[in-house]
């Protein structure tokens, strides 16, 4: 498929301010709109490319698309804002490494607004670390993707919510338009690099699907990988990992305070390492 250029399209969500032109800079200063809270937050630009291959709300054969996908591969992608890492690990049908993140900033309700990104190739961060606006937290890249086997795909899905859930409703997102009221460049990516989501069944709004990165380590990262190979897509579970490798919801419980503990000494020593 050749790449279409569908070019400059304005996201005109500010009041009284002439359009600007698209910035490089990954601080861009948002224009003032008093209808739209979320623009005077000052977010970061999730990665290094502006180039969006996936668009809010699109229909899709897994329901509607819930936040954007950004063509990018194997490059930086930030905590576009602070806050606490609330999930880390792997969606299981299909296998995608992901970061969730709850912030600091609120939606006008006073609801904490919790990201995601999703398709990475790596992670640097664990479960209730504590992370600045721009800290580098992962790596893009195409797990779980369409086309991930044949080395295409690479792109970083990346959505917001209000509703309190790592694994949100359609209906619990917000545009990300609205964090970045300036300029988006728009184009259909060659098929080589991000193909549609046509043909897969997605589970990333249900939470029988998520492995936390903390029970990986905790069986061991090649009986994971075993367990997983050994089954397929809708049998990977947390029900039937637990079932498979004997983990009790007590087991889970200790494994998280564990976490808790050594991630607020992590952060702890961050805070003094920063004075």
């Amino acid at each position: 498929m050749k790449r279409v250029t569908l070019g400059l399209f304005a996201v005109l969500l500010s009041f009284g301010a002439s359009n600007a032109a698209f910035s490089k800079s990954a601080d861009v200063v948002p224009m003032y709109d008093p209808d739209n809270p979320y623009a005077p937050l000052g977010w970061r630009w999730p990665t290094t490319s502006y180039t969006i291959t996936g668009e809010y709300g699109e229909n899709r054969s897994d329901g509607r698309h819930k936040g954007i996908d950004i063509g990018v591969k194997l490059k930086p992608v930030y905590a576009v804002a602070d806050g606490q890492v609330v999930g880390v690990g792997i969606y299981t049908s299909p296998r995608a490494k992901y970061v969730t993140i709850k912030h600091n900033d609120k939606d006008p309700n006073g609801n904490n607004l919790i990201t995601r990104y999703l398709h990475l190739n790596d992670y640097y961060v664990g479960k209730y670390d504590y992370v600045s606006r721009g800290e580098e937290i992962a790596e893009s890249g195409n797990t779980g993707a369409p086309g991930e086997e044949d080395g295409r795909g690479y792109h970083l899905h990346f959505d917001v919510n209000n509703g309190n859930d790592t694994t949100p409703d359609y209906s619990d997102t917000i545009n990300p338009k609205y964090f970045w009221p300036n300029q988006f460049r728009s184009l259909m990516a060659d098929e080589s690099e991000h193909s549609d989501h046509i043909e897969i069944d997605f589970k990333y709004d249900n939470p029988e699907y998520f492995i936390d990165q903390i029970l990986i380590d905790y069986v061991g990262e090649d009986k994971f990988n075993q367990w997983m190979d050994e089954n397929n897509p809708e049998d990977r579970t947390l029900t039937n990992f637990k079932k498979h490798f004997n983990v009790t919801d007590k087991d889970i419980e200790k494994l998280n305070k564990e976490a808790k503990e050594k991630a607020e000494k992590k952060n702890k020593m961050k805070k003094s390492n920063n004075k």
